[in-house]
């Protein structure tokens, strides 16, 4: 499948952000994807609660790839992963997520991305619906969903998580009114 190109009107560095381009998941991606999910840095904002194994991240491939789920390129270079999967396909009902290896925090890749993905998500379906759970140690992520205006439904009670107290708040988007 040939590569799917982004266009981005967010990013700091235009021309790098430009030339993001987004790769179905596929089984040579794995050794990126155990990196990416066995870092803690990574995981750390994510539902994974330790360092994944090899054997785990190939487990979460098979699985993801029965979703909406690209990872995202630099030309060559692995940046990260993005996806909706299905909560219920029949009302078009997916969750969105995205991990970014850490040497492209904070400059706008992310953004980049889920601007992609929300497009990718229009075109392919009648009247999306997003849902997003972030924890709100995450500030970036958050600034990221209410960007595309994202809004908040609820939060947890707090938590602990990775050892420290947190909440995590739940966002949900409709791409189009119904």
């Amino acid at each position: 499948m040939p590569l799917i190109s982004a266009k981005s009107d967010f990013p700091q560095d235009v021309d790098a952000l430009t030339a993001l381009h987004y790769q179905p998941l596929e089984q040579r991606y794995l050794d990126d994807l155990y990196t990416l999910w066995s870092d803690p840095a990574v995981i750390r904002y994510t539902g994974i609660p330790q360092p994944c194994t090899w054997e785990q991240a190939r487990h979460k491939l098979l699985c993801l790839q029965q979703s909406d789920g690209f990872v995202i390129l630099q030309q060559h270079t692995f940046v990260g992963i993005i996806g909706c999967p299905a909560i219920d396909r029949e009302t078009e009902q997916f969750g969105l997520f995205y991990q970014l290896k850490p040497d492209f925090w904070h400059q706008g890749y992310a953004t980049a991305a889920v601007g992609w993905m929300l497009n990718f998500m229009k075109e392919k379906y009648s009247h999306p619906i997003l849902y997003a759970d972030v924890i709100t140690a995450n500030t970036a992520s958050e600034a990221i969903l209410r960007h595309f205006h994202f809004i908040c439904q609820s939060q947890s009670e707090p938590i602990h998580y990775a050892g420290t107290p947190a909440v995590i708040r739940h966002y949900k988007l409709r791409l189009r009114e119904q």
